[in-house]
């Protein structure tokens, strides 16, 4: 059983392991980053939404605060290279972050779902969060589904 912040706090450890072969920086969503550099270099933007339970509690405790619910989240990691690294080279990035969740599992949280999606033009999106102007850069989504048990 978890809270949210527990299901984050599981998956910014695996992302950020020293044996997890991300080579870029991660900037995560809520937490000041500061504005980019002037010299593009590749980075991620990693998201954590989560959904709730939507489907009511999966077990029943005996009484109030005792109750088991799935609660389902997404972690989107936007990963953004230099627009002349191409969009390869943000594929691979964003493949390495979903390769390193993929069919996670621990006693916090477990991840689905892994798929990697290619985004192209930096200026194309806008991550909530990300204040810095992104049009020099090319990026790609790691999107993986997470559920998490929480007592309530």
């Amino acid at each position: 059983m978890s809270t949210s912040s527990e299901a984050l706090a599981a998956i910014r450890t695996r992302l950020e392991a020293d044996d997890a072969g991300i080579s870029i920086p991660l900037r995560w969503h809520g937490e000041p980053n500061g504005p980019l550099p002037d010299d593009p270099e590749p980075f991620g933007f990693v998201l954590f939404s989560n959904e709730g339970s939507g489907n009511g509690p999966i077990e029943f405790g005996g009484g109030r605060g005792r109750n088991r619910y799935r609660n389902n989240a997404t972690v989107e990691a936007y990963v953004f290279v230099p627009a002349q690294s191409g969009l390869p080279a943000a594929l691979d990035l964003a493949e390495t972050i979903a390769a390193r969740l993929r069919s996670f599992r621990d006693d916090t949280v477990s991840c689905f779902s892994a798929d990697v999606i290619p985004i192209g033009a930096g200026s194309s999106i806008a991550p909530p969060g990300l204040d810095s102007d992104v049009s020099n850069f090319v990026a790609a989504l790691a999107e993986v589904r997470v559920t998490f048990d929480q007592v309530g």
